[in-house]
């Protein structure tokens, strides 16, 4: 299983997202999640990082173009990966159409470009079968990797937990859960129902977790 940590809240600062960098180092985390703001900032001292900037974060009710402008600055300061926060209005609304000229905007980009394109969705707004479909829709559409909330609202771990199980073994979508992992029970529970990737949201949690070489 993939580990990745996350400087997400609204309240980080540069030091908070170099004290993530670090710990991702030295637990050798595959990957840090940032809002793509945060980018210029570090790239330059860790330019052999692999760094996912999130795009829209965390609402995701941005047009297509500001979206894409978005995407082509992030991939230009070294992200490594662009993750996608995707609207949740449209997705209510079922209003495939607009979804689909939206990431095949947002795809054409990050091909140009050699970069992957991953979705951020919040699970816990829709009904299952919503998200299971979804999923099913984005893979159709060339979407390999989802991440299965922002972080940014409660959630309950067991759901958490539960969506990710089935999004995986009823889609052919991978899933990266971001989760309230708080400790190595929690994490060994993700490892067992073999979720393909787990996103600490504290470098602190992360820290922990991980010293026990999981």
């Amino acid at each position: 299983m993939l580990n990745e940590i996350a400087c997400y809240s609204q309240d980080s600062t540069f030091h908070k997202v170099m004290e993530t960098i670090f710990v991702a180092a030295e637990k050798s985390a595959d990957c840090v999640a940032l809002p793509s703001g945060f980018l210029p900032r570090v790239t330059e001292f860790f330019d052999d990082n692999v760094f996912a900037a999130a795009i829209d974060f965390p609402y995701g009710l941005s047009g297509t173009q500001v979206r894409v402008h978005e995407i082509l600055l992030s991939i230009r300061q070294g992200a490594s990966l662009i993750d996608l926060v995707l609207n949740s209005s449209f997705i209510v609304e079922q209003n495939w159409r607009k979804i689909k000229e939206d990431i095949k905007a947002c795809l054409a980009v990050c091909n140009q470009n050699g970069i992957e394109l991953r979705c951020i969705i919040e699970y816990r707004l829709f009904e299952p079968k919503t998200v299971l479909y979804l999923c099913d829709f984005l893979f159709d559409l060339g979407i390999q990797q989802i991440v299965n909330a922002t972080g940014s609202i409660v959630d309950d771990l067991n759901d958490n937990a539960l969506i990710s199980y089935q999004i995986q073994k009823k889609t052919e979508m991978s899933v990266i859960s971001c989760g309230a992992i708080l400790n190595k029970q929690h994490y060994e529970m993700f490892k067992n129902l073999d979720i393909h990737a787990v996103r600490f949201t504290s470098p602190k949690i992360a820290e922990d977790v991980l010293s026990y070489g999981v």
